[in-house]
């Protein structure tokens, strides 16, 4: 019997890709220039209450989104004739949740002993939530269309930033206050723009209409909203243990530290987001997904691994000159947090894959498993150590998650990839190390050792023949339709 070829993405699959990782590029541009303004204006002790503030509202967006993005596209995709019914239910569900949290935060911050500019501050950032209900990412991502979804994040980082300025030029200096309005505007301005792109598009945008879906969907939804709880919990729940358990100042360290690994994480949530579907249409079938996950994996080391071995390197050289020298004691904590994405960027491709062939369980106990340690190890750390320990903390939570799932995901299959994932390690690590060896020994300035370092870095992996024009090439044809006679299966080098 002849093996027939892997189905294959569809072209639309490309451009999504395209558009979503170079809209990720530009957001990351824009967090970073608000990041730069707002820490240097605010200063650590205030920026810390702010990072506490979006600690806080990040953990309470996943609990208002409860778990719909996943189960809401599932939904939509494989039931598109009941599409007005479903979108009505999701609304629902959101809008009650948004708005039941809004008003709790909103008594709290009445009654609480904190400023009055630090309670203006808590009711602007929570108004963040009042826009969730309208996000229609979850409909972009159904219709195969995620790609408009960047036009309005976008649009909103951009307002954000420029509204950030103009207060900035006009009152003199940013307070707490400013910085947690432009955070609700820009939720406001994305979902504002995402409507008017989804009326041109023809999307169905009436989502008061009857519906019975309802509790269908929460209850479809909360192993979901369990598994993203506990993923928020242990990487947001760190500032808000050093808030109560540490300094002002220690929270600063630690917030701006975190707000610098979102654009990150923002950027491995695209490729995941990309590579769900690719990993779940091949996910029945042992040999292909093995094949496929083989190339997928090396993809993520290839990003993964060198982006880390030069960003800790790049946090001494740029971070305290962009942001002052009153973060220095950020630098540590960012890199500790960064160094755990030499495992976890591609590890948690683990998890993913299971997901994609109907195990959700191994991956939920391995994120629950990753929180409860991780807080454990947290309230032991942070009292002492401050930022630095809550970075470790951090670290542990994702490892552990990770580790959680590889038994289960070696026994679903397992790649051929552990000679071509140590030589990209090798050759990683010793960009790392001559930076280190060129700045400590030699005396090099850290800008130029860093250069030579990058420079270094991609040279040992083109000539371990690991980047290559048949590489990208190949890499590309993970999105593109292969025409009738190309199989998936044929090998080639990334």
């Amino acid at each position: 019997m002849v093996a027939q070829p892997t189905p294959a993405p569809s072209r639309s699959a490309l451009g999504n890709a395209t558009v979503l990782t170079v809209g990720a590029a530009a957001e990351t541009v824009l967090q970073f220039s608000f990041l730069v303004i707002a820490g240097r204006q605010l200063g650590p002790e205030e920026f810390g209450f702010y990072g506490y503030l979006l600690s806080i509202v990040t953990m309470a967006v996943a609990l208002a989104h409860f778990g719909l993005p996943v189960v809401g596209v599932r939904e939509l995709a494989q039931r598109p004739d009941n599409e007005h019914s479903t979108l009505a239910a999701i609304f629902r569900i959101r809008a009650l949740l948004s708005v039941t949290i809004f008003a709790a935060a909103f008594f709290t911050a009445l009654v609480s002993p904190v400023t009055p500019t630090h309670r203006v501050a808590v009711w602007l950032t929570f108004a963040y939530l009042l826009f969730v209900p309208f996000d229609l990412s979850l409909l972009f991502d159904a219709r195969k269309l995620s790609r408009w979804d960047v036009p309005g994040k976008l649009a909103g980082r951009l307002v954000s930033v420029g509204l950030l300025m103009l207060l900035w030029q006009v009152k003199g200096t940013v307070t707490v206050v400013d910085v947690a309005l432009c955070s609700s505007v820009l939720m406001l301005v994305s979902v504002s723009v995402g409507w008017q792109v989804g009326r041109k598009l023809s999307l169905p945008l009436r989502w008061l209409v009857p519906t019975t879906e309802t509790w269908r969907l929460i209850r479809a939804s909360a192993p979901v909203l369990w598994s993203n709880g506990m993923t928020i919990a242990f990487t947001q729940s760190q500032v808000i243990l050093l808030k109560w358990l540490s300094t002002a100042l220690e929270t600063g360290y630690y917030s701006l530290a975190s707000r610098l690994m979102m654009p990150v994480l923002v950027f491995r949530g695209v490729l995941y987001r990309v590579m769900l579907p690719l990993v779940s249409e091949v996910a029945l079938d042992r040999a292909a997904l093995t094949a496929r996950l083989e190339r997928l994996l090396m993809v993520l080391a290839l990003i993964f691994m060198p982006a880390v071995a030069l960003a800790i390197p790049v946090a001494e050289v740029i971070l305290v000159p962009v942001f002052g020298p009153e973060y220095a004691g950020a630098v540590l904590p960012f890199q500790i947090s960064v160094s755990v994405l030499w495992l976890t960027g591609m590890g948690a491709m683990f998890g993913t894959s299971l997901l994609a062939s109907g195990d959700a369980k191994t991956p939920t106990i391995g994120l629950t498993w990753g929180c409860t340690l991780s807080l454990i190890f947290a309230a032991l750390t942070v009292p002492r150590y401050g930022a630095t320990g809550a970075a470790w903390s951090s670290c542990l939570g994702e490892l552990v998650s990770v580790a959680y799932t590889l038994p289960r995901f070696l026994k679903q299959c397992r790649p051929q990839i552990m000679g071509r994932l140590l030589r990209v390690a090798f050759t990683s690590l010793c960009g790392t190390a001559l930076y280190y060896g060129l700045h400590l020994t030699v005396s090099v300035p850290k800008a130029a050792a860093l250069g030579i370092a990058c420079v270094a870095l991609l040279m040992g992996l083109r000539l371990i023949g690991e980047i290559s024009p048949a590489g990208l090439r190949s890499l590309f044809s993970l999105f593109r339709k292969p025409s009738a006679n190309t199989a998936e299966k044929q090998p080639v080098d990334l």
